[in-house]
C-alpha cells in the first residue's frame, strides 16, 4: 500500500492533535483531582474542629450536672428523697456521658485521629474505680458487681493509655450487666501474665452469644436484637469500640460464650515504655473516666 507524503503527514498531525486534547483532558482532570483533595482536606479539619469543639461543649455541662449533683448529697442532711434523686441525676448523667464518649471515640476511630499516650498507673485501683461507676446501673438491673485483683498488691503499677484502657473495660462491663439476668453477677478480674502485660476478663452469667454470632458482635452498630421491641438498650457501638482500641493498643481480646451461659471477655495488653517523667504517672489510678475522656 503506498501512502503519500501528503496523507502521512496529514496522519501525524491528527495523531498529535489527538495527543494534545488528551494531554490537555489529563491535566484538567489532575487538576480537578487536586482540587477535590484540598476540599477533603479542608473538610476533615473543619470535622476535627467541630468534633474537639462539640465534646468540650457537651462534657463541660455534664460535668457540671454530675460534679454538682454530688455536692447536692453531700449538703442535704438527712433528706433521703433528695439523697436519691441527686444520686439518680448524677448516674443519668455519668450514663449520658459514657454513651458520648463512644461516639466521639467511635469519629475519632474512623478519622485516625486516637493517638495512644502511654502512661503509668495503679493498675488495681484504676479498675476499682472502672467498677465502681456502674455500681448504680448493676444496681438497677439487680446485678452484683465482683472484682478481684489477682496481682499480689493494690500497689501493682502499669504502663498503657490509661484512658483507652478504661473505656475497653467499660464496654465490656456495660455489656455484662446489659446481658445479666436480673439477681446475676458480672465478674472482673485483673491480673499480670508472663510478659509484664496486662490481662483482665469480665464475666456474665446471661444469655450468652452464639458461635455463628461472635464475630459479628465486634462490627459496628450490630446488635443481635433488631426493632423496636428489642429486650436489651445499646447502640451497637460499645464492643466495637473496645475491638478498635484493642487492636489500637496492639492487644488481643477473646471471647468464650455459649447461649444460657454467659460470656467470658478476655483482654491482653502488652506493656509499653512509658517515660519516667512525673507527668505520665496517673497517681493511685485517678483517671475518672468521665473527666478525662474529654482530654483525650
Amino acid at each position: 500500500m503506498n501512502v503519500t507524503d501528503d496523507a502521512l503527514m496529514e496522519e501525524l498531525s491528527n495523531r498529535f492533535a489527538q495527543s494534545r486534547k488528551a494531554f490537555s483532558d489529563l491535566s484538567v482532570v489532575n487538576r480537578k483531582l487536586l482540587e477535590m483533595n484540598e476540599r477533603l482536606e479542608r473538610s476533615e479539619s473543619l470535622k476535627s474542629n467541630f468534633l474537639s469543639n462539640i465534646r468540650n461543649e457537651i462534657n463541660n455541662p455534664l460535668n457540671a450536672i454530675m460534679g454538682l449533683s454530688h455536692q447536692l448529697t453531700l449538703v442535704c442532711g438527712d433528706n433521703k428523697e433528695i439523697i436519691s434523686l441527686a444520686a439518680l441525676i448524677g448516674a443519668e448523667a455519668a450514663t449520658l456521658d459514657f454513651q458520648l464518649q463512644n461516639i466521639f471515640m467511635a469519629a475519632e476511630l474512623e478519622a485516625g485521629e486516637v493517638n495512644p499516650r502511654c502512661v503509668k498507673f495503679h493498675l488495681s485501683t484504676t479498675l476499682k474505680e472502672v467498677v465502681d461507676t456502674f455500681q448504680h446501673s448493676a444496681a438497677y438491673k439487680n446485678v452484683r458487681l465482683i472484682f478481684t485483683a489477682n496481682v499480689g498488691s493494690e500497689d501493682v503499677v502499669v504502663a498503657t493509655d490509661s484512658t483507652l484502657f478504661q473505656l475497653i473495660i467499660s464496654n465490656l462491663l456495660a455489656n455484662a450487666i446489659e446481658f445479666s439476668h436480673p439477681g446475676g453477677v458480672a465478674e472482673v478480674s485483673c491480673a499480670i501474665v508472663g510478659d509484664g502485660g496486662i490481662q483482665v476478663t469480665v464475666r456474665d452469667y446471661g444469655i450468652g452469644i452464639a458461635t455463628e454470632d461472635q464475630r459479628r458482635i465486634f462490627d459496628r452498630f450490630v446488635q443481635l436484637e433488631t426493632g423496636t421491641t428489642r429486650s436489651h438498650l445499646g447502640h451497637g457501638l460499645g464492643l466495637s469500640v473496645a475491638k478498635a482500641l484493642v487492636d489500637l493498643l496492639q492487644g488481643t481480646i477473646g471471647l468464650e460464650s455459649a447461649p444460657g451461659t454467659g460470656a467470658l471477655f478476655t483482654v491482653h495488653l502488652p506493656p509499653c515504655t512509658a517515660s519516667d517523667d512525673e507527668s505520665t504517672f496517673a497517681e493511685s489510678g485517678n483517671l475518672f473516666l468521665f473527666d478525662d475522656m474529654s482530654e483525650a
